[in-house]
């Protein structure tokens, strides 16, 4: 009699055919196969492939010998299940009797089968306990089952992730319900209620002189109210001519236009003048050279006004820079006719004819 894969514990219907691929159909040819040959599988190492061949060897000896007290004390229940008209063949009693083990029961069996978990509500009130209860009672076993224990541990933590996020998603979907309900008060049109209407006060006969009065205070103050504009225009006016006056007066000082517009003299006519200056000191003073601080003590002496002396500082330096570099235009050409030296910064600097 040939046995099938699945009746050894340990071996499901996927590892059954991993088997069946490579040639291992049955219990018989597990038992005699290479332990080299099994462990090329994918998925299956050493250490498994020697438990499964230890397996497969232990469950044919206790075929042969009848030794397996688990088929004999179900031998009665089998039988039963046949006389009452089971539909499960022997074969499929004796694999259930073989493998039925812990895991394979409810509510363990739960952790094996995450989908069959997400249908059940196991998984949103117990999931902890059972996960604690599953491993304890896999300590207990005589061999651990690893692979068991794997399946077990990753479809807990699919089984978590899905509780979280079926809370996650039901809480999403009250909060939209809220939004949409908070959208739909906001637009929702309300009736206002009605006001009050006024008391419409009784018709009165007026005389001819009331009348008269009436018209002649209308007439009144609709002529104060054109005065009132007409002197707001006038003022407003008033105004904006002064302003423009204010603003026709404002000039600046004669001494600073003088500076600032240098009509007096042309800047050619300002740098000659200055070389003549220079010119003159140097051979009156029978020097070879005069100096800036020189310079601006003339500028000190010619000019009464601060601002004045300010003007004549800065044009006294532009010229200087100027004949130091390109010269004055009556000569012949347009060359340096001074030198300028300083030998320190913020020192006195000494000037020369070229």
């Amino acid at each position: 009699m040939v046995h099938s894969l699945e009746e050894i514990s340990g071996i499901g219907r996927k590892t059954a055919q991993i088997l069946k691929q490579v040639g291992v159909n049955s219990v018989e040819d597990l038992a005699s196969i290479n332990i080299n040959d099994l462990i090329k599988v994918k998925g299956i190492g050493k250490a498994t492939a020697e438990r499964y061949i230890k397996k497969a060897k232990e469950f044919l000896q206790m075929k042969k010998q009848g030794e397996k007290k688990e088929v004999e004390g179900d031998k009665e229940e089998i039988i039963e299940e046949l006389i009452a008209g089971a539909e499960e063949d022997f074969s499929t009693a004796k694999k259930e009797s073989l493998d039925l083990n812990f895991w394979n029961k409810p509510p363990y069996s739960s952790l094996l089968d995450s989908e069959l978990a997400k249908e059940s509500k196991l998984v949103f009130y117990n999931l902890s306990n059972l996960v604690n209860e599953f491993f304890d009672k896999m300590l207990k076993e005589e061999i651990i089952n690893y692979k068991i224990s794997g399946i077990a541990l990753k479809n807990s933590a699919i089984l978590h992730h899905y509780k979280i996020s079926s809370v996650i998603k039901e809480e999403e979907e009250i909060q939209k319900q809220e939004d949409i309900e908070k959208l739909r008060e906001s637009h929702r049109r309300t009736i206002p209620k009605t006001l009050p209407q006024p008391l419409r006060p009784k018709m009165e006969i007026s005389t001819k002189e009331e009348l008269f009065e009436a018209m002649r205070s209308a007439i009144i103050e609709t002529m104060q109210k054109k005065e009132k504009l007409k002197r707001r225009r006038i003022l407003r006016e008033q105004r904006k001519q002064k302003r423009l006056q204010m603003r026709s007066k404002a000039k600046l000082p004669k001494e600073l236009l003088k500076h600032i517009t240098g009509k007096e003299q042309t800047v050619e006519e300002l740098h000659e003048s200055w070389f003549n200056r220079i010119k003159s000191i140097i051979n009156l003073n029978n020097k070879e050279s005069t100096s800036f601080f020189e310079l601006i003590d003339l500028i000190n002496k010619e000019e009464k006004t601060e601002i004045g002396k300010r003007f004549s500082l800065v044009r006294l330096f532009l010229a200087l820079m100027f004949l130091s570099t390109g010269g004055v235009k009556s000569t012949a050409k347009m060359n340096p006719v001074i030198q300028l030296f300083q030998e320190h910064d913020f020192n006195d600097i000494k000037i020369q004819l070229k």
